[in-house]
């Protein structure tokens, strides 16, 4: 059986928090600072993914923050059933 889903894409670039509520998330570093996502840092260019298995629900509550010079921007990916 076929399952619905759906992606949505968004660009941060302030400190917020980011809830996922989500099957699955990916958040991408695409600025020059370094992104802080609930005390774990990204560095431009890389990645962080909370895969998610079928018929799982991601309620996780994410702090984004961010240091250093540069650009401030992340790439949020949101897996989504219909």
């Amino acid at each position: 059986m076929m399952i619905d889903i759906y992606e949505k894409f968004e660009i941060v670039n302030t400190t917020q928090e980011i809830a996922s509520d989500c099957n699955s998330i990916t958040i991408i570093n695409t600025g020059s600072a370094t992104a802080v996502l609930n005390g774990l840092e990204i560095t431009p260019g890389t990645q962080y993914v909370a895969p998610g298995n079928e018929s799982e629900f991601n309620t996780t509550r994410y702090r984004l923050s961010f240091t250093g010079v540069g650009t401030e921007q992340v790439l949020v990916i949101r897996k989504i059933y219909k």
